[in-house]
């Protein structure tokens, strides 16, 4: 009589090993998916940061500037920067250009310029001013021309929209509106 030996025979390892490799691909597809998610939302909050922070700055300089000079290539061109003066003996002028082919705006003051924000897919100046309306209208920039366009702004707002793309993994967009920043010491003409 033969004795029946312990252990699995070939089908019982067959289905363990199937079992088993469908179980780990379950796994690891759920823990790629969680390193994807956390990826992204890093990319989301570092283009956050970075458009709250530049916003800001431009808050600051906007509300204590005195005159606003519009910039753009030519004249039926899309604003491409703003330079804000304070009053008098307070602080340098500030210069903001948006670099369209590099994607990045930049802050010029005192000769020192850094970058406020990069990877930039658009960005829009709209300049607003008062009237005896209901509330501030929009001046259309591309048919005004800056130096009627530097004396009736009385309100600014920038619109931007930045990605950061890397590789294998889905880009994150960021689009982010300003309020709109009142010039508080500029006199507004007519």
């Amino acid at each position: 009589m033969r004795s029946r030996s312990r252990g699995f025979t070939l089908v019982e390892v067959l289905i363990a090993s199937a079992l088993s490799g469908i179980i780990l691909a379950g796994v690891l597809s759920a823990v790629l998916m969680i390193a994807r998610s956390g990826y992204l939302l890093n990319n989301y909050t570092e283009m956050e940061k970075e458009a709250r922070t530049a916003l800001e700055t431009i808050a600051v300089d906007a509300r204590i500037t005195e005159t606003i000079s519009w910039h753009r290539t030519s004249e039926t061109s899309p604003l491409t920067g703003i330079t804000l003066t304070p009053p008098s003996g307070s602080a340098d002028a500030v210069r903001y250009d948006y670099d369209s082919v590099n994607g990045i705006l930049t802050r010029t003051a005192s000769g020192k310029s850094r970058t406020l924000v990069s990877g930039i897919q658009s960005l829009t100046f709209n300049a607003y001013r008062y009237t005896d309306g209901p509330g501030p209208e929009i001046v259309v920039p591309a048919t005004t021309s800056t130096t009627s366009l530097n004396g009736v702004t009385k309100m600014l707002q920038i619109s931007l929209s930045s990605v950061r793309s890397r590789t294998s993994l889905v880009d994150a967009t960021n689009n982010v509106v300003s309020a709109r920043y009142v010039l508080r010491n500029k006199v507004q003409t007519n």
